[in-house]
């Protein structure tokens, strides 16, 4: 989709102001805001929707505009709009449709991007170049100085994360941004191309830092699209350039190899204990099966989940009784399109993907649609590991990037209509006032994040009182007195802050359903525990009407009920818990609590029934190998391994290795739907083997025990 303006004259032409005016779009990348739960994402969706919404302020169709639409367009304009009935089937309406208005303020920054035409500029490439160098050089300060406070005074997660919350998250944006950084470096001549030289050793530098291997394989799918396409023509006649670059890239390469992960962010790591270790396991896919498998089988194929609601969905599912946060996701763009979207969802998405490498190809001879290629496909392979929902800045430089490519010369629109100027500067500003309103909501919802956290501490403090109230022999007379006095006037304080959240904060949070329901959950917690149960209450409430599947919500609720004695709500709640989160013995509230009244009111068969549906729901344990255990001369040939079926079950996973190995994490044979399967490769004579049987239910696992035995020796 492109609105395309008439060809103005030289004097209307405004590249710098275009390129300016993306650039303080582009600056999305820094916005954060500390003491936030949200602190990154609601900041930087602030900045994205204020700056695109004046960006159609400043620069308002002039004149009569041709609206064209392409192929790419309509194939975008089908994944809204599929998008949008998909909440139609969706168990929570609004946190799909607050997704669904991030696509449709990318829509119009993509829109944004094709009036200011910011590929033109040189001094946008230059500003771009900088603005990278900052970002890595925090990265890579949190890397090596932990303890450093500017650059750690930046919020998120994971380490190094620079401005944008997680590691992962910034991998992400500097390997979109790589290829066109690039690019500028071998068009610039002399000294002009020290700064994009600088911004590309240290991107890399903080990818290779970060470990992200998404990051990793995006890369090197753009380089070798790079070359695929023709890229050694810009290059050969740059001989000396390549050197230039190729050197201290290797130099850097060498120099983060054997860097272990920062003092105190180990655990974050993991597995990634250096670089080496972690490009060995680049390409494992029994790491990327152990996200996807779980998720397969829960959703409609043909429908999904709903936009934005497989969470939802898949939270009564989970083994743990664990409640999955509205943002929670399966490390993979077109597995979420499918699980929420169905089938036609992610044949959609993958579509309009295709069409933009597509469109690439078409106008590679031009080093910016080269360098648009390159971050396309990279963002393409990328998305089989990670899901780009939340991450602002790289949405708002791919609605650039689809711009620049869909603006490609000769491109047939397959629907056009001319629209006169009083119509088009019309449309343009109403179009940019719902986006300042926007922005105005967002903003309220900053303010009451920051609120809610300042609030919450304070609530945290007189819980820190109660608890020694609760446990006297644990503190001293003099903590014990000091608690015992403040704590009266204290628990008042903490009713009247928690009636004024519920009542007046978050209702005007009118943005990220996420965070305003794990604020709601948290709360309604706290009020629980305080004992103040009409806040609890109400707070539940709400939370529930976010994500209809928060168990705890519910759990709350239910026990608010027995607490008053009114038992047949409580027995409704409970009902309810039981038919939405089934028998699950390992988060048995509901089923356990129901037997109980049950009980009381002498409906002792009904409790029987639940107390023998909940013990069916128990995963056996794997028992009764064949081979036996410790089984000698077994022959090799054609062998399968069985044991017995396990109550509950519903699928096994099969671990196996050879003496002298360490036992996998990862199972060699995965998904079996009977207690059988062959080992995994061909086996040796005079071998030992272990093994072991993952047993998978519904409700949880249970692991066997470590069998082995011995292979025949090989006839002469």
């Amino acid at each position: 989709m492109q609105a395309h303006r008439r060809k103005l004259p030289p004097s209307d032409i405004r590249p710098a102001g275009g390129a300016l005016i993306w650039l303080a779009v582009s600056l999305v990348v820094l916005a954060t805001l500390p003491g936030m739960m949200s602190g990154n994402f609601l900041p930087k969706t602030f900045w994205a929707v204020f700056t695109v919404g004046i960006g159609l302020v400043l620069l308002p169709p002039l004149k009569d505009v041709s609206f064209r639409l392409t192929l790419l367009g309509a194939v975008w304009l089908v994944y809204l709009a599929w998008a949008l009935l998909s909440l139609a089937w969706a168990p929570a309406f609004r946190p799909g449709f607050e997704r669904w208005l991030v696509l449709l303020v990318l829509t119009f920054a993509y829109l944004l991007a094709r009036r200011t035409r910011f590929w033109e500029s040189e001094l946008f490439w230059l500003a771009l170049s900088i603005l990278i160098t900052l970002v890595s050089v925090i990265g890579i300060l949190q890397y090596f100085l932990p303890a450093f406070p500017l650059v750690n005074s930046f919020p998120g997660t994971a380490v190094p994360r620079a401005t944008l919350g997680h590691r992962n998250y910034a991998s992400m944006y500097l390997m979109v941004t790589f290829p066109f950084v690039l690019g500028y470096f071998f068009r610039r001549r002399g000294w002009a191309a020290v700064v994009p030289l600088v911004a590309l050793v240290l991107s890399l530098s903080f990818i290779l830092l970060a470990r992200n291997r998404g990051a990793w394989v995006g890369l090197l799918a753009g380089l070798f699209y790079l070359a695929a396409a023709g890229g050694g023509r810009y290059v050969i006649p740059r001989i000396k350039r390549l050197a230039i670059l190729v050197l201290p890239a290797l130099l850097t390469i060498l120099a983060v190899y054997r860097v272990g992960p920062p003092a105190g962010a180990e655990r974050s790591f993991r597995r990634k204990v250096d670089l080496g270790h972690t490009a060995r396991s680049l390409l494992d896919p029994q790491q990327r099966l152990s996200f996807w498998r779980p998720t397969l089988g829960i959703t409609d194929p043909l429908l999904g989940a709903g936009f934005g609601n497989f969470p939802v969905v898949a939270t009564p599912l989970d083994r743990e009784g664990q409640v999955k946060t509205l943002n929670w996701e399966v490390h993979n763009d077109y597995l979420q399109a499918y699980v929420d979207l169905g089938v036609p969802g992610v044949l959609i998405f993958a579509l309009f993907f295709f069409l933009l490498i597509r469109l690439a190809w078409k106008g590679r001879m031009r080093v910016v649609y080269l360098a648009a290629g390159a971050s396309v496909v990279g963002i393409a392979v990328m998305q089989f590991t990670t899901f780009t929902s939340e991450k602002v800045s790289t949405q708002i430089w791919l609605a650039g990037v689809v711009a620049l490519l869909n603006s490609l010369p000769g491109e047939k629109p397959v629907w056009r209509i001319n629209i006169p100027a009083p119509l088009g500067r019309a449309g343009n500003y109403l179009a940019s006032g719902g986006l300042l309103l926007f922005a105005l909501a967002v903003g309220y919802t900053i303010r009451g994040d920051l609120v809610l956290r300042k609030e919450s501490l304070e609530i945290n403090k007189v819980l820190q009182l109660q608890q020694v109230i609760d446990n006297p022999d644990q503190y001293s007379l003099s903590v014990l007195d000091y608690a015992r006095k403040e704590l009266p006037g204290s628990w008042i304080k903490a009713g009247i802050r928690l009636n004024r959240l519920a009542d007046r904060v978050i209702p005007s949070m009118l943005f990220d359903a996420n965070m305003r329901h794990i604020s709601l959950h948290q709360l309604a917690g706290m009020a629980v525990r305080l004992g103040h149960y009409d806040a609890a209450e109400e707070l539940s409430r709400r939370a529930l009407v976010l994500h209809p599947a928060d168990r705890t919500s519910l759990m709350f609720l239910a026990e608010i009920a027995l607490r008053r004695q009114d038992l047949d709500r409580a027995r409704d709640l409970l009902e309810e818990g039981l038919r939405t989160f089934g028998y699950n013995p390992h988060a048995p509230y509901f089923g356990q609590t129901l037997i109980r009244l049950y009980q009381h009111e002498g409906r002792n068969e009904e409790a029987a029934m639940i107390r023998e549906k909940m013990a069916r729901s128990l995963v056996a344990e794997p028992a009764s190998p064949s081979p036996g255990d410790r089984e000698p001369g077994v022959s090799p040939d054609g062998l399968i391994l069985e044991w017995a079926d396990c109550s509950a079950a519903t699928s096994y996973d099969l671990f196996f290795w050879k003496a002298g190995e360490e036992e996998p994490e990862f199972p060699g044979r995965a998904g079996l739907r009977q207690s059988r399967g062959r080992p995994p490769g061909r086996l040796l004579p005079s071998t030992t083997y272990f093994w072991r049987v993952r047993a998978i239910g519904r409700y949880g696992e249970a692991r066997g025990p470590i069998w082995f035995f011995r292979t025949e020796e090989s006839p002469d």
